[in-house]
């Protein structure tokens, strides 16, 4: 076969490519994953609620396309009342809306619960994609390391970073059991995005003062509503330039403790300067979309 056919073979196989689209059956959908071995993105939607409908009428978005084609996703919207198991056990916490990413195998590893507009959606969906090579590599480590709480910890860390607190539990508190001091203030921010801030603050009191855990520490301020003190946390652990993956972190979460401290003048600059830095984070996509907040505040924000 010549160079021309091959070529023009390509060009149609391209052609008749699936086009990325979110399908309505997701007992279908995880049975036609599993068997294509793609990695699956479901929507636990709540139909009805406002914020659920807004998200699911742009989950066509250009952008949310382009990062599920990018990335080889198959979709599916799931009715998250209906598959309320579904939605504990792959995400857990939240009022069973958000996002779930499943890998060729079917388990969860990725999640976000709560609504997401098309750039943080776009980009979470290119984090997942990104950190596949990572998370098998780490998977790996933590079956064969010689130092298993220390591997346990890596992938803990790992599925935090991706939202996955279901998979992170267990591995940061067989770590945090066996000595690594560091799982500690995981473990009190895996809980204070759940909304615990009691076990938070327990987890906390045993961390030592790292410039991470700082950042985990401005986090539980910012879920008790101690905006003020939040903000005070943030500014100093981001003083320490040694924030390393956390740095963007601390940004938003200081910006928006701003905001709540009714200190927009600080907060507005401090996220459009987020929001510029231009690597396609997340964090960038979440200031994007507290600036659309603090500028409309009609549109979905309340104190």
């Amino acid at each position: 076969m010549n160079a021309r056919l091959l070529a023009g073979l390509g060009l149609l196989l391209a052609g008749c490519a699936v086009r990325p689209h979110w399908q309505g059956d997701v007992g279908l959908a995880l049975r036609t994953a599993r068997a294509a071995q793609q990695e699956l993105v479901v929507f636990f939607a709540l139909p009805g609620r406002e914020a659920s409908d807004r998200m699911q009428r742009t989950l066509a978005d250009p952008l949310v396309l382009g990062a599920l084609a990018d990335g080889g996703f198959a979709a599916t919207v799931a009715d998250g009342t209906q598959r309320a198991n579904l939605y504990a056990t792959w995400i857990g916490g939240g009022e069973g809306m958000g996002i779930a990413v499943l890998d060729a195998a079917g388990r969860c590893y990725a999640a976000r619960p709560g609504p997401q507009d098309p750039p943080e959606l776009a980009a979470f969906l290119q984090f997942c994609a990104g950190a596949r090579g990572e998370l098998a590599t780490l998977r790996d480590a933590a079956l064969r390391s010689d130092t298993p709480a220390i591997a346990k910890h890596a992938l803990g860390c790992a599925y935090l970073q991706l939202g996955c607190r279901k998979e992170s539990e267990p591995l940061l508190l067989d770590a945090a059991t066996a000595g690594v001091v560091d799982a500690r203030h995981r473990l009190a921010r895996l809980h204070a995005l759940d909304g615990n801030v009691v076990l938070a603050r327990r987890w906390l009191l045993h961390a030592p003062r790292t410039p991470q855990a700082m950042v985990t520490e401005g986090y539980v301020l910012f879920k008790e509503r101690k905006h003020a003190e939040a903000v005070a946390m943030f500014e100093q652990a981001l003083a320490t330039n040694n924030l390393g993956v956390d740095r963007q972190r601390a940004l938003l979460y200081l910006g928006k403790a701003l905001h709540e401290n009714k200190q927009d003048e600080r907060a507005i600059p401090l996220l459009e300067a987020l929001a510029a830095e231009g690597t396609g984070s997340t964090f960038e996509a979440g200031a994007l979309h507290t600036l659309g907040h603090l500028k409309n505040p009609q549109h979905g924000h309340a104190h």
